[in-house]
């Protein structure tokens, strides 16, 4: 085989070189080209980083003057102390002191007027409930006034109706009228009481409690043998605790014992609530307080009623008054206030204490008769 010409081998040779060249400046392009994109992007971001804003231009200046005032305020605070006068610290501890002391008191003042108007005001709302409550009752008991007033103005209406319809009757028979004249019972005259209260009457069977009462007496001093020692007599407080527990009564009367002055044994008579006798029965005959063993059994003759009479009974004493006068009893009486309260003392001379002489009445006249008639 022959060998090439030497003209073909020399351009072979050019052909690379120019090859590599152009890869290299194509590669030199490529590196131009991405440098001046990283040199543009850094001078865009440079550009933004450094750009000025106004508003954090204010921003900063405004935090820089509050730094300045703290750091002013720490000046202030912060004292050399070699510059501290414990004398003026003291005086000024001294001075807040006191001042913190006069608003505690301020406080408290103020705490207080506080508690008192909270005090004031809860006193005025319940005022003002009261008052509505008031206004509220005010205005029921008007509307109820009104409706009484209404039916009065009717029944008046109704009467007045009745009355011109009604004939005029003729005057009662005069009244006959005796002008008292007080004086004694007569001799031998037996009394019989009679309790005017509650406008009712009230017979009392006087004798018959002192008899029974002198019997109980009798038995509490036997029985716990108090007259033991004559000298000293009956002891007051021991009697009393054995007499007090005692009680009676029949169908007009509770009797209560009691000891008066602790000396002597006595009977308090209370009338019982709606039991005496009215004026009704009174002059009805066969009711039972005209019946024998009240005023049925009476000698008119040797008997002298005696009548107790309280305020709010004085109608039903006139009325019985009359009733005995007219059977020929003759009576007296006397008033009382409406507290009053029969005692009565008991038969058969029984004191408590000690003995005491009585002396003999002294010679002379008579004691006149107690007026008991009128």
């Amino acid at each position: 085989m022959g060998k090439r010409p030497r003209d073909d081998e020399d351009d072979g040779g050019l052909d690379s070189l120019l090859d590599t060249m152009t890869n290299v400046v194509g590669i030199l392009v490529l590196v131009l080209i991405v440098t001046q994109m990283s040199v543009a992007d850094v001078v865009s971001r440079l550009t933004a980083e450094n750009q000025i804003d106004e508003e954090k231009i204010v921003d900063l200046n405004e935090r820089i003057a509050v730094k300045e005032e703290e750091k002013n305020e720490l000046e202030s605070v912060l004292v050399d102390p070699l510059d501290i006068d414990p004398e003026k610290q003291r005086q000024e501890l001294e001075r807040k002191k006191e001042l913190l002391e006069r608003r505690k008191r301020l406080l408290a003042d103020k705490q207080k007027q506080q508690n008192e108007f909270s005090i004031k005001v809860e006193r005025d709302r319940e005022m003002a409930e009261k008052n509505r409550q008031i206004m509220a009752d005010t205005a029921e008991k008007r509307k109820e006034l009104q409706a009484e007033l209404n039916a009065s103005l009717e029944k008046r209406a109704e009467l007045q109706a009745k009355l011109a319809t009604t004939p005029i009757a003729s005057a009662p028979a005069d009244i006959q009228v005796s002008i008292p004249n007080p004086r004694p019972p007569p001799p031998g005259a037996k009394q019989l009481m009679v309790v005017c209260w509650d406008d009712r009457l009230y017979p009392v069977a006087i004798e018959r409690f002192r008899k029974n009462a002198e019997q109980q007496a009798k038995q509490i001093i036997a029985r716990f043998n108090l007259n033991r020692n004559p000298g000293v007599g009956i002891d007051p407080q021991a009697f009393a605790k054995y007499w007090e527990r005692l009680k009676a009564q029949d169908d007009f009367f509770d009797v209560e014992y009691f000891v008066a002055a602790d000396r002597y044994p006595r009977l308090r008579l209370i009338p019982r609530e709606d039991r005496g006798a009215t004026i009704k029965q009174l002059i009805n005959p066969t009711s039972r307080i005209r019946s024998a063993q009240y005023f049925g059994g009476v000698d008119v003759t040797k008997t002298y009623a005696r009548f107790f009479v309280l305020p709010d009974s004085f109608d039903a004493y006139v009325l019985a008054r009359r009733f005995f006068s007219d059977a020929g009893m003759l009576a007296g009486w006397e008033p009382q206030s409406q507290d009053w309260q029969l005692t009565s003392h008991i038969t058969g001379g029984i004191e408590l204490g000690p003995p005491v002489e009585k002396k003999p009445a002294p010679p002379g006249k008579p004691r006149k008769p107690q007026n008991l008639i009128d």
